[in-house]
């Protein structure tokens, strides 16, 4: 298995990375709202994963959406799932074990 999560809220980006029974994380923090995020580099250390999921505020999986098919139409394609989320921390370990269990179990 080689899938991502990535959950996007306003102020904190973060990459769940499944490869095997391996889980790496990476974050990033906006110190001002006005920040703007710079998806290039997010994109860049997904490392080209075979599906990924976004999780987070609707507005913002938008904005990453219409970026990834302006700029990378191959990860696009990769997106299997993009469920919108109000939390405002950090992904938990629960949810990552129940969405690799619904969506990348048997895929890989």
């Amino acid at each position: 298995m080689n899938a991502c999560i990535l959950y996007l809220n306003k102020k904190r980006i973060e990459m769940i990375k499944l490869e095997s029974d391996n889980m790496e994380s990476k974050s990033w923090e906006k110190m001002k709202d006005s920040d703007q995020w710079d998806f290039a580099e997010i994109t860049k250390d997904l490392k080209s994963p075979n599906e990924v999921i976004l999780v987070g505020e609707s507005a913002l999986n938008l904005e990453y959406r219409r970026w990834l098919a302006n700029h990378d139409r191959v990860l696009a394609k990769k997106l299997i799932a993009v469920i919108g989320s109000t939390m405002e921390t950090k992904v938990n370990p629960n949810l990552v074990s129940h969405f690799k269990e619904k969506y990348f179990r048997g895929r890989a």
